[in-house]
């Protein structure tokens, strides 16, 4: 079990990977960032990953097996996308915290949909995320605390 995980984490992580480095400055790198996380978190193989890890809360080695291979496997995949993020013109010092906002907000939709599960909506939401950090970035700019 842990092993199927783990390899199908290091899958995940090797396309998202190739998706960040191949971005040549699209129109919308958020968005580029948030298909990408979509991908992943909604996909059957989160979904069972979040079964494992929580059948597993009274196994704490396989837990912590499970955890170490999501870090060892998303960690460079939010790196990749920050790269992206700051090669396309977003400030390195927020670049970081934008993609993690990103993929917590990807992830917490990914998850909403055990209860309720609305596509349309969460597409309106996306686009509502996408235009806040346009805004914030914008007047960040404007005020000088990026540059």
């Amino acid at each position: 079990m842990v092993a199927t995980l783990e390899y199908v984490f290091e899958q995940a992580q090797i396309v998202s990977r190739r998706r960040a480095a191949a971005i040549n400055r699209p129109r919308d790198l958020v968005e580029a960032v948030i298909e990408d996380a979509k991908e992943f978190f909604f996909s059957q193989h989160f979904m069972v990953a979040i079964d494992i890890v929580l059948s597993t809360s009274t196994d704490q080695a396989v837990r912590k097996q499970i955890l170490d291979i999501s870090r060892k496997a998303r960690r460079p995949v939010e790196g990749a996308w920050a790269e992206a993020l700051v090669a396309g013109g977003v400030p390195a010092a927020v670049a970081g915290d934008i993609v993690a906002l990103t993929l917590g907000v990807v992830r917490g939709m990914a998850l909403r949909t055990l209860w309720d599960n609305d596509p349309n909506w969460f597409d309106q939401l996306f686009g509502l995320w996408r235009r806040m950090i346009k805004i914030f970035l914008e007047a960040e700019q404007k005020r000088g605390r990026l540059r």
